[in-house]
């Protein structure tokens, strides 16, 4: 064989062989690749795809870690607080959809889902050793903060504020009952008989042969005379012999306070009941006042001469009817037991019966309402105090509350019947200014002018010296440190209060809060707070002119408002009212699925107090109790291959009415804006939205602009994230399970399963994902309370893509949830985590719950994946001759045999012309 011959042939067979390799492989791979695009787009084309029932019901597991508390008794900023990790407490998830809506035009379809949780008796999870755990029954008891108790505390503010009036004014009435008992009692009984002391001179007169008419004009002056003997008797001192008959009227019968008009005679008459409010002789204080003013001097003798009448005497002569006046009232007032000890009174039934109208003959009844039950803690005596949690609560406001809220077991609990119980709720009630009209106390038995009730005590109190007994209470602006440096008007306290704009009882009280652990003022405009609105400084000053009060006073305020209610009323009230506290324990069921707030049952009632962290069909333990209107989502599906770049993208995502209460959440107008509690369709959607539902724009509207700012970043969008389908070559974007939205990283290329894949990872940061507005869902600024419930979030996520179908065939997460110990205020924890043992080295910063999923093609699947596709697209793709039973690719049938005679014709001649070759060589 000549030598271009043999040349000829060889190069022929190499050509031969390389077209088999390199350009019928490539005409091949393109093939396998074209027809798998076509299976993908043809399993997603028609509605009939999306009516699978294996695809409309779903189910797969979820691991969950939680971190129990291990020292409930720390307190809730504690940073010593000590968790310990549980888990893994693993649950089946059936995810259920309904097509709603296929648009082949605009290649789209619509569907509803929600998920449904079962606790997996037999599930392990595998650690990243390999080691199998087995899954820790749900019902396992845990104990975790409170994530209600910041909140409730912030938003709860105003309400605190009136609650804590209450108890402030229970101090008062407590007072007020104490003194009818001690002294008011006693001395209604000194006018009676002094009345009989009159009746009595005027019987002796009478006997004398004067007339009665003119022994009765006679009797008023013989008593005061009587008194006036005595005293000498036991003074010693010289007869003035005073004029008692000018003046004994004024005395006994007619003399009235000048501030009020209201009797204060040792007596009284009809004259001056007439004159008078009602307080005597049914409430008498005229021998209380009389004897309370103290024993004749330079400086009492002349107010109990202005005041009963006889100022206009001689000054021995007022001196002298001033001890008679003096010494008749203190020793029948001291006689009927004015002014006793508390500790050694033993009338008290009659003491009661005589200032409430309530007759208790038991004597354990008697001491149970007085002195309180046995056992109770805070002690609910009507006469006593306790200190809860360094906040006085007075028992009277303890028997009230029970008398309106539930008064049969209020009857049981003081073994009292409802006679009693309504008379003693009167009782303390007008005191106190919860029942009926408001009482009185005449201001003239403590040296004053008027009188206060129950609310002016407060109003005074609260921004100045506790009007009756002196001094400051414990629940107004004069405490700690400014104790002493506050004195407002009663008008004053009633703009901070009430009256104003800034009124701290009403919806202001918690933009005060956000002030004060935000530093700044909501963003203001000239109606209000807006978005877009002047963010002003929140200090002194500020707060100063808002009130027009001093920036001393102002600064008294805050620190009344911050470190006093919200850091110890409120708290107390929450815990003493609905048994709240900042940790709770149950069961790791309830944590997740459901369960019922106590302090939402007393508020709005059973019904509408449930919460969960995850959204289960149902509450758990609630009896089938809806989480709420199920989830609707819009995502691109492909009806030809050029739409397979965004298969199974997000498009919006919003609602459909399927909790049967026939209102829609919310709805949206073309602009956006957000509409509430809107009648609507059943199965009716709404709120469709391309962002995350808790950060659309209506969202970031309700916290005037300030949502992006405190979750830490500004991706909201979920349209275009991708579904199971994404370029394995390119960055994509992930809903992670709804709480943020992430790009992913590009890596390697891996093998698993045998299958080359792209490997693809996000690695969430938490500090720039704080979750508060999602968990806590109030629609309004306080989703963004620095503080409320400081949770970031931060997930690991591992995908693997496989680059022919672009098929997302692994997927690995482990979101984790972190709770920031310092709560109130704390903003920016630090996450650092310089050892690299994967938690933050801040002790402040706490993981409280862990989720893991795991998702990949299962082996059968990959196998076949493997010999249909991936084998079909290599070199030697054509030695299985298209491949038998699962491996066959049918559209592949004629080209492994002419691949087959072209590498054997090539290798032929490559084979001849060699040896043609050779041969030349020996020739």
């Amino acid at each position: 064989m000549n030598r271009n011959k043999s040349i000829a042939m060889m190069l022929t067979g190499i050509i031969l062989v390389s077209l088999n390799m390199f350009v019928l492989t490539g005409v091949v791979a393109s093939n396998v690749q074209a027809g798998v695009e076509e299976l993908i787009v043809e399993g997603r084309d028609d509605a009939s795809d999306w009516e699978d029932e294996e695809w409309l019901v779903q189910t797969s597991e979820r691991s969950y870690f939680a971190y129990n508390l291990t020292n409930p008794g720390a307190s809730l900023d504690d940073e010593v607080a000590v968790f310990e990790k549980m888990g893994p407490f693993i649950y089946t998830v059936t995810t259920t959809k309904e097509l709603l809506d296929f648009d082949a035009e605009n290649g789209t379809i619509t569907y509803s889902e929600y998920d449904s949780f079962e606790w997996c008796e037999n599930c392990t999870w595998m650690d990243d050793d390999g080691n199998e755990h087995a899954s820790i029954s749900g019902e396992y008891e845990l104990t975790n903060a409170n994530i209600l108790w910041n909140t409730q505390r912030m938003a709860g503010l105003a309400t605190g504020i009136e609650y804590g009036e209450i108890f402030a004014k229970a101090g008062f009435a407590q007072q007020m009952q104490i003194n009818d008992l001690q002294n008011r009692a006693p001395s209604i009984w000194a006018a009676e008989y002094a009345e009989t002391l009159v009746a009595g001179a005027a019987a002796q007169i009478n006997s004398t042969g004067i007339d009665m008419p003119t022994a009765e004009a006679m009797a008023p002056a013989a008593v005061l005379r009587g008194a006036y003997d005595g005293w000498l008797a036991q003074s010693g001192a010289s007869d003035a012999n005073p004029d008692f008959a000018s003046y004994a009227d004024g005395i006994l019968y007619s003399a009235v306070d000048p501030s009020t008009g209201s009797c204060i005679a040792l007596i009284g008459d009809s004259a001056c009941r007439d004159g008078s409010t009602s307080l005597h002789p049914d409430h008498g204080i005229g021998h209380m006042l009389a004897a309370g003013i103290g024993e004749p001097s330079e400086a009492t003798t002349p107010v109990r001469a202005a005041l009963y009448g006889y100022s206009d005497a001689s000054a021995e002569e007022m001196a002298a009817i001033d001890w008679a006046v003096y010494a008749m009232a203190g020793t029948n007032f001291v006689a009927m037991g004015g002014g006793k000890d508390i500790d050694s009174i033993e009338d008290w039934r009659e003491r009661l019966a005589e200032v409430s109208g309530v007759d208790i003959p038991n004597p354990d009844a008697l001491n149970n309402v007085l002195f309180g039950t046995e056992g109770s803690d805070p002690n609910n005596g009507m006469l006593m105090e306790s200190d809860f949690g360094g906040i006085p609560l007075f028992g009277v406001a303890l028997f009230l509350l029970g008398a309106q809220g539930n008064a049969f077991d209020t009857m049981v609990t003081y073994s009292i019947g409802l006679t009693q119980l309504l008379g003693l709720a009167d009782w303390g009630g007008a005191w106190i200014g919860m029942l009926g009209t408001p009482a009185d106390f005449p201001m003239i038995l403590v040296g004053g002018s008027g009188t206060n009730d129950a609310d002016s005590w407060w109003q005074l109190s609260f921004g100045s010296e506790e009007p009756v007994a002196g001094g400051y209470i414990s629940i107004g602006l004069n405490r700690g440190e400014y104790e002493g440096t506050v004195d407002l008007s009663a008008e004053e306290v009633r703009e901070i209060l009430y009256d104003s704009e800034y009124a701290l009882t009403g919806d202001f009280a918690i933009k005060f809060i956000y002030g004060e652990f935000s530093g700044v003022s909501l963003p203001t405009g000239p109606e209000g707070s807006a978005m877009g609105g002047t963010v002003h400084t929140w200090d002194d000053a500020y707060v100063a002119g808002l009130y027009g009060i001093s920036e001393s006073d102002a600064a008294a305020l805050r620190s009344w408002v911050k470190d006093f209610m919200f850091e110890q009323v409120i708290g107390a009230l929450l815990a003493f009212q609905y048994g709240a506290s900042a940790w709770t324990t149950q069961s790791i069921n309830n944590w997740l699925y459901g369960w019922s707030d106590s302090v939402l049952v007393g508020l709005f009632g059973e019904e509408n107090s449930w919460v969960k962290l995850e959204t289960n069909e149902t509450y758990y333990g609630s009896g089938g109790k809806s989480t709420g209107d199920f989830s609707v989502y819009q995502m691109k599906i492909p009806t030809s291959v050029d739409g397979l770049s965004t298969a199974e993208h997000a498009v919006m995502e919003g609602y459909i009415n399927s909790d049967g209460d026939g209102l829609c959440d919310f709805k949206l107008d073309a602009d956006g804006n957000a509409e509430y509690g809107v009648e609507c369709e059943a199965n009716e959607t709404y709120g469709m939205t391309e962002h995350l539902p808790w950060r659309a724009p209506h969202m970031e509207e309700a916290t005037y602009g300030l949502l992006s700012d405190h979750v830490g970043n500004a991706n909201t969008i979920t349209a275009g994230t991708i579904g199971g389908i994404a370029d394995a070559d390119e960055s994509f974007s992930v809903n992670l399970v709804g709480y943020s939205v992430a790009q992913t990283e590009v890596g390697e290329t891996v093998t698993y399963k045998g299958i080359e894949m792209v490997e693809h990872r996000i690695d969430l940061d938490p500090g720039e994902n704080q979750i508060q507005a999602k968990l806590v869902g109030s629609g309004s600024f306080v989703d963004v309370l620095p503080g409320a419930l400081p949770v970031y979030f931060g997930a690991s996520v591992d995908i693997k893509v496989e680059p022919v179908t672009n098929v997302a065939m692994y997927g690995k997460v482990m979101a984790r949830f972190y709770l920031d110990l310092r709560w109130s205020g704390a903003m920016n924890p630090d996450f650092s985590d310089a050892d690299g043992d994967g938690d933050p080295d801040a002790s402040y910063v706490q993981a409280v719950f862990e989720i893991h999923t795991f998702s990949e093609i299962g082996d059968e699947d990959a196998a076949s994946f493997k010999c249909t596709v991936i084998d079909h697209m290599s070199t030697t793709w054509w030695t299985d001759f298209g491949g038998r039973g699962d491996c066959e690719l049918e559209a592949l049938m004629p080209f492994p045999y002419i691949a087959a005679l072209l590498y054997v014709a090539g290798i032929g001649l490559l084979s001849y012309g060699g040896m043609g070759m050779a041969s030349r060589k020996e020739e």
